[in-house]
């Protein structure tokens, strides 16, 4: 549905929203913008002497939206990201541009990279902060004590 109406209005729409939209767990903004397209649709959808057409527009749609493959880093480009990171964990765009320049890669590479970093090291210092936690949970005195 999402990709039809892209197709057919020049504004396409992911399964997600259109799903949310059904079980009405949008905003009411986004739910009255979204209506009357949807209304639409399903108008020309109900009219349509051929439902059939409808699907193959969406099928031109999703063979032509591809995702752009997995990068794959060299341990010696990944190092030098690890040098940069521990530099400046949040580099702003000039800084991202100049290290994706220096490396040889794009910049939306170099920019999701150092968010993945900065997620994996958010994740490895939660399991430490926990342990130290219930360490300190356990020293401390009971506030019952004989």
């Amino acid at each position: 549905v999402g990709l039809s109406l892209g197709s057919l209005y020049g504004k396409m729409f992911s399964q997600t929203t259109i799903c949310r939209f059904e079980t009405l767990q949008l905003s009411f903004k986004n739910m009255c913008k979204l209506k009357p397209l949807l209304q639409k649709w399903l108008d020309e959808a109900e009219n349509s002497e051929n439902p059939q057409d409808m699907y193959k527009i969406e099928r031109v749609f999703v063979d032509t939206r591809k995702r752009k493959r997995r990068t794959s880093l060299e341990g010696a480009v990944r190092a030098a990201l690890e040098s940069y990171f521990i530099k400046c964990p949040k580099p702003n765009t000039q800084a991202i541009k100049h290290i994706s320049d220096d490396l040889g890669l794009e910049r939306d590479v170099v920019r999701v990279w150092f968010c993945n970093r900065r997620q994996k090291g958010k994740r490895l210092a939660l399991p430490l902060d926990e342990e130290l936690e219930g360490q300190l949970y356990e020293q401390s005195p009971s506030p019952i004590s004989n």
